[in-house]
């Protein structure tokens, strides 16, 4: 039995509780990146766990979490040794949270529960490139900077509610734009990019 494995959402919108407490799970959100590495692959939970240095029985819970979200699916089956081994697939290129589910003033634990996961994850990947090397390539003496050098931005900061408006949206169409998946041979550079985008206000408004 097989899907389409070319039906992929490119960026699924994540509008309800149970798929949000799916992604409040640092193991769950490894597997999900792990997966998102090469899209349109099927993947074998025993691959899945080597890649991740997990055993493959700690996975299983959680892949079934993924699949019942809508989050990854059944891409393949197949027989090995009369036993039904599944192969899953992604189910979108990216993920992007509802203003409806942000808004909502009771999803503030889950929302918190799942950032918290994002930042944790991101942070680990991030702390693994620094040490290891891979966060700034050495160049040699001379040479032009690195055109895929890291950036570093950190904006705290006020602006007229036009500029506010005006810099949401830009982001916004910029992800929309690179979001799209690229001709798989030629995409080779992995890049690692968190983005959040927040004006605090007032709950009392």
């Amino acid at each position: 039995m097989a899907d389409d494995a070319d039906a992929v959402t490119v960026v699924r919108e994540v509008d309800d509780v149970e798929t949000l407490k799916a992604l409040s799970d640092p193991l769950r959100l490894a597997i999900l990146r792990t997966m998102m590495s090469d899209v349109r692959a099927g993947h074998r939970v025993k691959d899945i766990a080597r890649l991740l240095d997990q055993p493959p029985t700690r996975l299983y819970r959680h892949i079934k979490v993924l699949e019942a979200a809508g989050l990854i699916k059944v891409a393949q089956t197949r027989m090995v040794s009369g036993i039904q081994e599944s192969q899953y697939q992604v189910a979108q290129f990216a993920l992007r949270l509802s203003r409806d589910l942000l808004a909502a003033p009771g999803n503030a634990g889950d929302l918190a529960d799942a950032f918290a996961a994002t930042l944790n994850d991101f942070r680990d990947r991030l702390v693994r490139d620094i040490i290891s090397g891979r966060f700034q390539p050495e160049a040699e003496a001379g040479a032009k900077p690195d055109p895929l050098g890291p950036m570093v931005v950190a904006l705290d900061r006020r602006l007229t509610p036009e500029r506010a408006t005006e810099f949401r949206s830009r982001l916004g169409a910029l992800m929309e734009e690179f979001n799209r998946p690229d001709d798989e041979e030629k995409a080779v550079v992995p890049v690692e990019f968190l983005m959040m985008f927040w004006a605090p206000k007032d709950p009392a408004e």
